[in-house]
């Protein structure tokens, strides 16, 4: 193990200063990175649904003390834990504090934690012997895998996954048998390691579990020298950190996982190893220079866009493949890397395994991801056999997602690039040349990037300008809000605590079936479409003074905060492709299509002498008449 990680020749002497040059490419290369994933306050938004869920907690917990975890604006009547992306959550609050957009909060929030990434990626490459320069390089590279920026939209998704390389620094600082740092340190930085992961996404958390622990294993196993080390200090830190870790978790949400999925869902969401091969067209420049993309839909493929979009990653299996054979005498920890890479293949695979598998016939994208894949068994090869490991394992049974196991890979095959990269002589191109071919396949095309990152900033200002001021005119303060109808609202949750209402809405699936566990029965009924046999829970909802205003919302609540406010009338700049893609999401209308569909209702409802109603252009709302309402409240 010791020579494998302790082994810096052909590298720059840690005791020799920076160059001016080395400071300067370090800071062009941070700064490279943060402008490919649009983490730039005051100019880019990384992304804008999750961008606009994730804001809403933190304005949330801006809106209580210093300390404040729990939301109380939204999923009433309980406060509300933020299932994953505490992480993320707490320091967007703490920058809307100090009197920052939640957009800007958000992208210096990404901006921080990704540049942490980058460091440790450059730290690990350090600790295998690479060069300064040639760190860099690795760390650019690394943070380029679309693993990592195509997973933007799932905010804490992509952020987890591009610290894998700061989780296992603590893991391979912890598991060295010499060092300059003390035991003391590599114990904190291991348990604060498992304490970030766990609160930022749970799908990199039992990554970081699953391969540091095979990494310990293998250490075990191979290293006579530093057993006694690993057997005194690195296995009793390894298990109480992610114990402790887990238990924490446990405490904030109030329950140590949520309800299962069925292992169909397991099967629809596993790797197709077409993807891995062919990128997606409109996600890859130089692919879809040369031709070598496919177009990809959820009505043929199964799964969704974030499967196919993530996973291209034959440059880095070629590369870390070759790094193993070149290495593999010399450097005794790539044999783990190899094994962590395996594991992480395998599991991405799922129970079925898939080549260019598709749909039989025309399928309804609501038959996709969201409601199982029993297809996928007949239509794909056959089965892999980690069924049962996705059924019964704790940690493994959690990750439905089961591609985002690739991730995994990814990090581990890149280790090995950046192990054979350390190995050899400091004047040698060999690196420089492969690292920089990864990075052309893998880089999107960045015009097309930018432009969506700046109106993805552009779109957050609009919702606030379209909305704010009105809803403060129709809700005051502090009143109790219900939505109709209900769905997975994300626009809940930051219309809430930005406009200065309660509610009992809320985004996301978790939070969204806790918070029903408490809601009145008037409430619950007021789901799916709306129709004159809802007026009755209409004005029971607001008769029993359980809410004092029920807004009818001719936006999406679930997709209007990822594209505002529809696809005819977004302001943002959409290829053909992506507005075909927005198209296909049933019930994703204009506010003016949506506002005429549900007149018959409203007038309806005007007819009933003691509701008082306001209609605008984007929401309506449904209150008792002052009389009535003070009639109610006896």
């Amino acid at each position: 193990m010791n020579e494998g990680m302790r082994r810096n020749s052909g590298s720059t002497p840690r005791n020799v200063s920076w160059t001016a040059l080395e400071c300067a490419l370090a800071i062009l290369a941070a700064g490279l990175v943060l402008l490919l994933h649009g983490a730039i306050p005051f100019f880019m938004t990384p992304t804008l649904g999750q961008a606009v869920w994730t804001s809403g907690f933190a304005q949330s917990f801006a809106n209580g003390p210093l300390y404040s975890i729990h939301t109380h604006d939204f999923g009433l009547p309980v406060p509300s834990a933020i299932p994953f992306g505490l992480a993320g959550a707490l320091p967007v609050s703490w920058l809307i504090r100090l009197g920052l957009h939640p957009s800007d909060a958000y992208a210096g929030m990404a901006a921080f934690w990704l540049t942490v990434a980058f460091g440790s990626a450059f730290l690990i490459s350090r600790s295998f012997g690479a060069t300064r320069s040639v760190s860099l390089l690795l760390a650019m590279t690394w943070m380029s895998m679309p693993i990592i920026w195509a997973h933007a939209g799932y905010s804490m998704v992509s952020l987890g996954i591009g610290l894998l390389p700061f989780y296992f620094l603590a893991a391979l600082r912890l598991f060295e048998l010499e060092s300059a740092s003390s035991v003391a340190w590599k114990v904190s930085f291991y348990l604060l390691a498992t304490f970030v992961s766990v609160f930022m996404d749970g799908y990199s958390f039992v990554m970081f579990a699953a391969g540091s622990s095979i990494l310990l294993g293998y250490f075990l196993l191979t290293g006579v020298e530093s057993r006694r080390h690993l057997l005194k200090t690195a296995l009793p830190t390894h298990i109480i950190s992610f114990a402790l870790a887990y238990l924490a978790y446990k405490t904030y949400i109030g329950k140590g996982e949520f309800e299962p999925s069925s292992l169909d869902f397991f099967r629809e969401a596993g790797l197709d190893l077409s993807f891995v091969v062919i990128p997606t067209s409109g996600f890859h420049w130089f692919a879809d220079i040369i031709g070598i993309s496919a177009r990809r839909t959820e009505e043929i493929y199964y799964g969704d866009a974030s499967i196919w979009t993530t996973t291209f990653s034959l440059p880095i299996i070629l590369a870390g493949l070759f790094a193993w054979f070149r290495v593999r005498r010399k450097r005794t920890v790539v044999s783990a890397l190899l094994i962590i890479a395996l594991v992480g293949f395998y599991m991405a695979l799922g129970p079925t395994l898939k080549i260019n598998s598709t749909r039989p016939g025309q399928v309804e994208i609501t038959q996709s991801q969201q409601q199982g894949g029993a297809g996928a068994v007949a239509y794909g090869v056959g089965p892999t056999g980690s069924a049962w490991i996705s059924e019964n394992i704790p940690g493994f049974k959690s990750m439905r997602a089961t591609y985002r196991w690739s991730a995994l890979e990814i990090f581990a095959l890149w280790a090995l690039v950046a192990v054979w990269s350390g190995s050899l002589r400091r004047n040698s191109v060999a690196p420089v040349v492969v690292l920089l071919l990864i990075v052309v396949l893998n880089i999107p095309n960045l015009p097309q990037r930018f432009r969506m990152y700046t109106d993805n900033r552009a779109q957050f200002h609009q919702i606030d300008d379209d909305l704010f001021a009105k809803l403060r005119q129709s809700i005051n303060p502090n009143e109790v809000v219900a939505f109709a109808p209900w769905r997975n609202d994300f626009m809940a949750n930051y219309l809430a605590p930005n406009v200065g209402f309660r509610t009992f809405n809320i985004g996301g699936d978790k939070n969204l079936a806790e918070a029903q566990l408490h809601w009145p029965l008037s409430m619950l009924a007021l789901s799916d479409n709306l129709e004159a046999t809802k007026i009755h829970h209409i004005v029971k909802i607001l008769r029993d003074r359980n809410a004092d205003v029920v807004v009818i919302p001719y936006f999406h609540m679930l997709w209007s905060p990822h594209l505002w406010p529809c696809v005819d009338q977004t302001r943002a700049t959409l290829t053909e492709s992506a507005k075909e893609d927005w198209n296909r999401l049933p019930g994703f209308y204009c506010p003016d299509r949506r506002k005429a569909e549900l007149q018959p209702l409203m007038q309806q409802i005007k007819q009933l002498p003691f509701l008082e109603t306001e209609d605008g252009d984007l929401f309506a709302t449904i209150r008792l008449r002052p009389q009535d309402a003070a009639e109610a409240g006896r």
